[in-house]
């Protein structure tokens, strides 16, 4: 019997995520809790397809491609809209943006060249690169609190939530405790880019010297 790949559990997962970000772009502009709760639960269902994949044996280069998508569509989607929010600060989100996309385009496009997973790291690159890839939980962690700083951010342009240190309300605590991390997850993503960049040069280089 021919499997159906587009019905592999981790799929489904990944389908529902597109679903609830949609859900959450849609609401984003009136109902500030629906549109965090559907957003934060497509990304915390970013930790499971992977699971599920590995656990059924279903890892399949579509899904890796559906989870890539999903996770670089929604946090742009919420970036634009913080750019709008936030006009003051309308650079910085379209920086992070435009450098989120371009550095996981690099690192697929340069290790699909090498023959590998969008994943890996060869053992002389940036060490914590290799760590970030390697390591689950400085993975998730990474992740995770990029994707909450960013969301707090958005929670705050309507409400900063109930007092709980002098002035700053609980949103406004839980976005200052995320920012190192989405700090650090942005420069990863510098890394990531000038990485893939070299092994593209590098390529190159070997391909000419083959040619010659």
């Amino acid at each position: 019997m021919t499997e159906n790949v587009y019905l592999f559990v981790p799929n489904l997962i990944g389908y529902a995520r597109i679903i609830l970000m949609f859900v959450s772009f849609y609401y984003m502009a009136t109902d500030v809790w629906t549109a965090t709760i559907t957003y934060l639960l497509s990304q915390f269902l970013d930790a499971f397809d992977g699971h599920a994949a590995r656990a059924l044996n279903q890892c399949t280069k579509f899904g890796a491609v559906l989870d890539m998508v999903t996770d670089r569509c929604s946090t742009m989607g919420l970036l634009i809209v913080l750019a709008s929010f936030y006009p003051k600060y309308q650079f910085f989100f379209i920086f992070v943006t435009v450098l989120d996309i371009a550095s996981h385009w690099v690192q697929v496009y340069s290790n699909l060249s090498l023959g590998q997973s969008h994943k890996a790291v060869k053992e002389s690159g940036n060490w914590f690169l290799r760590l970030y890839y390697t390591s689950r939980p400085v993975l998730f962690t990474m992740c995770a609190g990029n994707e909450l700083f960013f969301a707090m951010l958005y929670v705050m342009h309507f409400t900063t939530g109930p007092i709980v240190f002098g002035t700053y309300g609980v949103v406004h605590v839980i976005a200052m405790a995320c920012f190192p991390i989405s700090f650090t997850k942005n420069a990863i993503n510098i890394i990531q880019l000038v990485g893939g960049f070299d092994a593209l040069a590098e390529l190159d280089v070997e391909a000419r010297q083959k040619a010659e």
